[in-house]
């Protein structure tokens, strides 16, 4: 019995002994649901590197579009200096033939005629022409192979520019084309004494310039209605003027002598060298003398009868 009871005791104790050898499995099991954890901690790791890499990859795209739109403006900046080959201040009118390919033509023309015409004026202040005129009579031409290509840039900015200023100035001044009209007559006085004009004379319709050229000629002009000039010859200095006395020397050769024309009462300075010829004449204005005359003559009577008067002063004092 009591061995019976050893035999049970030892097969309770192995018995009781197994658990602890199952223990490992399960020490086992436990370890593998901790070791779980690394793949989960290297599954976050390792989806890091994704979320660092995307962050790190994206700006190279962004950085590659900004390039792409400096090449687009750097393209802009080509194309517009292309466009300002012809600077600041373009011609007025361009031709250009940058290629020319010459084929075969065969042109026969008898008569071509081509006229353009442009004209522009404002009040007689401003007056553009510009024409072009083509005439042809008979041309046979044979040309092989032709190819060219054309660009023709005509501007007439400058033209429309000086007509609307001018028109601008007409709109805010209008006096001003009465007040130029003026002083274009004014002008054309004053031209006319200094080219010499002795005087004029209307008869009619018509006025009648006399003027002395620097030959010491006497030109006559006839200005008509329509504003047309006729020139003649009709005397000289010789002939038709008087020398009042008057000469003045210049130097280098040269004597001034002073003339009177006494058909228009006007005097004139004639330069001459030391041949006698005509170098200058000058219209110098009126002649004036008569008065200057009668003032010194009034003077000189004055003078002689106040000694006519003086002289019963002395008689009445003695009585």
């Amino acid at each position: 019995m009591s061995e019976g009871k050893g035999q049970e005791n030892r097969t309770t104790a192995q018995d009781s002994s197994t658990p602890p050898a199952t223990t490992p499995p399960a020490t086992t099991a436990a370890s593998s649901p901790a070791a779980s954890p690394p793949p989960a901690s290297s599954a976050a790791s390792s989806g890091a590197p994704p979320a660092g890499s995307g962050t790190t990859s994206s700006p190279p795209p962004s950085t590659t579009s900004g390039t792409g739109t400096g090449g687009g403006t750097g393209g802009g900046g080509g194309s517009s200096g292309g466009g300002s080959s012809y600077g600041n201040n373009p011609p007025d009118v361009l031709l250009k033939v940058p290629e020319l390919h010459v084929g075969r033509i065969e042109l026969d023309v008898d008569n071509l005629r081509a006229e353009i015409n442009l004209a522009a004026e404002v009040a007689n202040l401003v007056s553009i022409n510009a024409g072009v005129q083509v005439g042809i009579t008979k041309v046979n031409i044979t040309i092989a192979d032709v190819d060219a290509e054309l660009e023709l840039v005509i501007r007439l900015g400058n033209l429309v520019d000086i007509v609307n200023r001018t028109l601008a100035s007409l709109d805010l001044n209008p006096l001003l084309i009465n007040l130029l009209n003026d002083v274009t007559d004014l002008v054309d006085s004053v031209v006319g004494a200094v080219d010499g004009l002795l005087g004029s004379i209307v008869q009619g319709n018509s006025k009648l310039n006399f003027l002395i050229d620097n030959l010491g000629n006497i030109v006559q002009e006839v200005v008509g209605d329509a504003g047309g000039i006729v020139s003649s010859i009709v005397g000289n200095y010789l002939s038709n003027m008087t020398f009042t006395g008057v000469a003045k020397e210049l130097g280098n050769g040269l004597t001034q002598k002073t003339y009177k024309y006494d058909a228009l009462g006007s005097l004139v300075n004639i330069v001459f060298n030391t041949l006698g010829q005509v170098v200058q004449a000058v219209v110098v204005g009126k002649d004036n003398t008569g008065g200057g005359g009668g003032g010194t003559t009034s003077t000189t009577t004055a003078a002689t009868a106040a000694p006519t008067s003086a002289a019963p002063a002395p008689t009445s004092t003695s009585g």
